[in-house]
C-alpha cells in the first residue's frame, strides 16, 4: 500500500506572512489582585480562539506529556496551545518581579 504524502500550500510571503495577517484581538488584563489561578482562567479564555500559529517553543517530552494529561482529565475541549499560553503567562505575570532577577547558576 502506497504511503499518502500530506501537504499543505504556504502563503506567498512565507509563514511569517501568515502570522501578520492573523488578527488577535486586543487582551484586557485581569484584575490586579487576581490570584495565579484567576489569572489562569482569564488567559484560557482569552487564548481560545487565537489562530496565529505564533513562535515555536520545543517542550520536553515529559512536560508534553503532563500537559496532554491535564488536557485530558479536564474533561474539556481545551487545545495545547491554548493551555500552555494560558499557564505560561499566568506564572510570568504573577511572578514577574522574582524572575527579573533569576540566577540560572
Amino acid at each position: 500500500m502506497e504511503k499518502k504524502k500530506f501537504s499543505i500550500e504556504l502563503p506567498k510571503g512565507g509563514m511569517s506572512d501568515l502570522a501578520k495577517q492573523s488578527v488577535n484581538k486586543p487582551r484586557h488584563e485581569p484584575p490586579a489582585d487576581a490570584t495565579e489561578w484567576q489569572r489562569f482562567i482569564h488567559y484560557l479564555d482569552d487564548f481560545k480562539n487565537v489562530s496565529e500559529h505564533g513562535e515555536c517553543v520545543w517542550l520536553l517530552k515529559e512536560v508534553k506529556r503532563e500537559v496532554e494529561r491535564v488536557k485530558f482529565e479536564s474533561n474539556s475541549k481545551l487545545n495545547i496551545r491554548q493551555l500552555v499560553n494560558a499557564i505560561i503567562l499566568a506564572f510570568i505575570k504573577e511572578h514577574n518581579e522574582n524572575l527579573k532577577n533569576i540566577d540560572s547558576g
